[in-house]
Parts: C-alpha cells; sequence; structure tokens
C-alpha cells in the first residue's frame, strides 16, 4: 500500500505503471477529466493491454478533444473508451493482476506530476486480503451496466471540439449555449436506482456472458476428440481435453514468445474464430507427447480432484485433502504463488518454495469462514452440490459477489475449475487461463 501524492512525499502514479515483466490481464479506469495520452494511454498501447476507460461527458468540455481522438484511433489496439453523462467524478485505475489506484488524480500531466494529489496504490493481494477487490469489480461492473454511458463516438468529438472552440471565445455566454448545444440531456445521477435491481442485471449479465462461454467450451468438447495427439489416453473426458488443448495452445503458441498478447491475437482471430480453432487443434493433434505438463494435468492432478469432490468423500476433506486439491488446481496455485510472504505468515521478502506457500495457505483457508459461517469445504459442496446442476453458475456468482459466501482468495476462476474437474460429463472446467485462451481465438469472452 502507497501514498500516492507527488511532491508532498515524493510518489508519483507513474512510476505505479506496470513494466513489460508484470502480467496484466487488463486495465480497467474511471477518470472523469482528461487531456494526457502519454501516461497511462501510451502504457497500455506499449505493452498490448486491453484498457477500458469510462470519462465524464458534459457541455464544460471535461476531456479535452485531442485526447477524444486518440482514444476513438485507438480502438483497434484495443482501447475503448466510454462517456458518462453529468456526473462522474471517480479517479480510479485498476491493472488486473497487478493493482489498484484510488484517488484524486484526473487524467491530466499536472495530476499525476505537478498538483497536490492524495491517492492511493495497492496490491492485489493487499485489497483481496481487506476484502475490497470484489468491491472494485463491482463498482466496474455497475459502471459497465449503466444504461446511460454510452460509447465515444467522432460526433461526439466533433461536438466536444465546437463546444471547446466556443468557450475559448466566449466565456460569459457559454454555459446557456453550450448546454443547447449538447446531445445528450443533463442526467441527474444514480440515486435513484434500485440497488436490487442493480445486483440482479448483473447477474443476468454474468450467466449470460458465462453461458455464452461453457457454449463454445462444449463446442470445442465436441470436436476436440476428432484431433487427439497420440499420446492421449482412450476415455480421457472430452471436457478435460478440450481444457488441456486451450491450456496447451495457450502457453505454447500464445504466450510462446514473451508476453501475454491474447488482445493482439484475438483482434487477429475475431473474425473467423472458428477457423483459428481449426489450425490450433491441427497444431495441437500434431504434438508427439504434451508439450507443457498437459498429461501431468490429466492423468495426475485432475482425478486427484474429482476424487476429493467426490459428493461421497467431500464431506471428510482435511488440510492435507486442501493441499492436495489446491496443487491441482491451477488458478488456484498460480494465485498462491503470487501471494505476498507476509500473508502466508513469513517475514517480508521471504522466497518461499510452492509446497511451503501452499501448505500455509491451506493451514489459513483451512480456518476461514464466510458469511454465513461455511468453511471452504462446505462453500464448494453448495456451488458444486447445492442445488440444480443447471443453477450452478447462479451458485458460482453469489459465491463472488456474495457476501454472505464470498470467501477472501477464492474466487469464480478457482470455483469454476474445480467443478470442471470435479463433474466432467456436465461442466467444462473454465478459469482465467481458459478465457485468455478463447479470446486468443478470437472468441467474444470475458475474463474474471
Amino acid at each position: 500500500m502507497k501514498l500516492i501524492a507527488n511532491h508532498a512525499n515524493n510518489r508519483f502514479l507513474r512510476s505505479e505503471l506496470p513494466g513489460p515483466e508484470d502480467e496484466v490481464d487488463w486495465v480497467k479506469a474511471a477518470i472523469a477529466y482528461g487531456s494526457d495520452s502519454d501516461t497511462l494511454i501510451k502504457n497500455c498501447l506499449q505493452h498490448q493491454r486491453r484498457l477500458d476507460i469510462w470519462m465524464r461527458y458534459d457541455h464544460t468540455v471535461p476531456v479535452s478533444p485531442n485526447l477524444l481522438d486518440k482514444l476513438l484511433r485507438a480502438t483497434s489496439q484495443n482501447i475503448f473508451c466510454y462517456l458518462i453523462p453529468d456526473v462522474h467524478h471517480a479517479k480510479t485505475i485498476w491493472w488486473k493482476g497487478y493493482g489498484v489506484y484510488i484517488g484524486s488524480a484526473n487524467l491530466t500531466d499536472r495530476a499525476w506530476v505537478t498538483n497536490l494529489e492524495a491517492g492511493m496504490f495497492f496490491s492485489e493481494e493487499e485489497l483481496e486480503n481487506a476484502g475490497g477487490l470484489q468491491q472494485v469489480s463491482d463498482f466496474f461492473d455497475y459502471l459497465e451496466s449503466l444504461e446511460a454511458a454510452f460509447p465515444l463516438t467522432q460526433e461526439i468529438i466533433d461536438e466536444q471540439r465546437e463546444l471547446h472552440q466556443e468557450r475559448s471565445k466566449v466565456l460569459k455566454r457559454l454555459e446557456d449555449e453550450a448546454k443547447r448545444k449538447r446531445r445528450k440531456p443533463i442526467w441527474e445521477g444514480p440515486a435513484f436506482i434500485d440497488k436490487k435491481k442493480t445486483v440482479e442485471k448483473r447477474k443476468q449479465n454474468f450467466l449470460k456472458e458465462w453461458e455464452s462461454g461453457l457454449t463454445v467450451l462444449r463446442e470445442i468438447a465436441s470436436v476436440v476428440e476428432d484431433h487427439q495427439p497420440d499420446w492421449l489416453r482412450p476415455n480421457t473426458p472430452t471436457s478435460w481435453q478440450a481444457d488441456q488443448f486451450l491450456h496447451a495452445y495457450y502457453y505454447n503458441e500464445v504466450t510462446g514468445s514473451g508476453g501475454h498478447p491474447y488482445e493482439k491475437y484475438y483482434m487477429d482471430h475475431r473474425a473467423n474464430p472458428r477457423a483459428a480453432l481449426e489450425r490450433a487443434l491441427y497444431w495441437w493433434q500434431s504434438q508427439g507427447k504434451a508439450p507443457s505438463e498437459e498429461d501431468v494435468n490429466l492423468y495426475d492432478r485432475a482425478p486427484v480432484i474429482r476424487s476429493l469432490l467426490d459428493p461421497e468423500r467431500i464431506d471428510s476433506l482435511n488440510e492435507d485433502d486442501l493441499i492436495e486439491i489446491i496443487l491441482a488446481n491451477h488458478s488456484t496455485k498460480d494465485h498462491v504463488s503470487k501471494l505476498p510472504a507476509s500473508m502466508l505468515g513469513l517475514p517480508g521478502g521471504t522466497v518461499a518454495k510452492l509446497a511451503d506457500r501452499v501448505e500455509r495457505f491451506a493451514g489459513w483457508l483451512n480456518d476461514q469462514r464466510n458469511g454465513r459461517g461455511q468453511s471452504f469445504r462446505e462453500l464448494v459442496r453448495h456451488v458444486l452440490y447445492g442445488g440444480p446442476r443447471k443453477e450452478l453458475p447462479v451458485r458460482l456468482f453469489e459465491a463472488q459477489h456474495d457476501p454472505a459466501f464470498k470467501i477472501p482468495h477464492i474466487g469464480i476462476n478457482q470455483l469454476a475449475e474445480l467443478a470442471g474437474w470435479a463433474q466432467p460429463d456436465w461442466f467444462p472446467p473454465r478459469n482465467g487461463r481458459t478465457s485468455k485462451s478463447l479470446r486468443a481465438l478470437g472468441y467474444d469472452v470475458k475474463i474474471y
């Protein structure tokens, strides 16, 4: 956690921008005012990171037309700008997988360098430990669901440039005339919105996207068996085959040359994802051996999870079983490998082996309870077997978004992957890597 106050403490927001070695899934920003494209925007373009940014729209031209023009021209490079009328005043940036800034700085050179600003930069681990990361996620989900928000267009840029010119010429009569010329009516803000309806809409948006992703995964599972490499054993569940095909494709074809350029792949393949899928399947079929431990995942790790999470056995899970599950579950193991040493009860700066990290995390997790008093074991039982199979995605949403169900450091990626290993005949595994791989193939899925 760092206070970003520019010259007041010689900490500047530009110093926290992630570099090429930092793994960032995507960037979301809510910044009301702006004129600068040489910090956040430039950083995202340099490192090929998708940016969704919500800025303010009104008759006072809160975002410079030059910046709006650059944002619109960068759409082909995965920079997407949306405008919220009149009441938007937030200054928050989330680099997924890296950290979050919440403070007072707008997207201007003065705000990032010379102004007296005050804001906090948190690593994701710090926010997750404090229970705040989900609140940040909910905030951006809320922005995505705002009906008042609209995408940037050339017509809006032309309008804002005209208003800017008029303001420069005739400040005294600007207010009334500018209000008459603006395209969108003044918005009084979201205070009247029913919170329950907002949460329900967010859930329905999630379920719609999740069902779409499952449909793609099931389609891949239906064809992957026709492209089996020679080393693959007979009778391997097709949903597992699909997952490990995507695993191999991502870590060998997408990231094999360094970085995580799945958004670039998405732009190249989105016009015809089926063709990209066919090329990738033929590549998979040609592999004489598992390129990146897919055989270990299929025949050592997946059976462990399937056995331990069997409905007849899950109630008797102990701490040693949790260790086995974490080591076999890609998304959880990856998350634990990135946790700060202090969270695991180790001295700051300690470099611990993964096995030691997992053991400590399992001990910590075994003691955790959600708002309903459920342990991790009980939460997993609820998600996997706590109702009709077709409603499993609803239970996933609850486990991520409802404080009554949420357990820190356990989210949709971990639970959905476990569900896929435990119930391969019904529910294909899906985690962050799965979604990145699908996106690299050109499928318009969300990365959680």
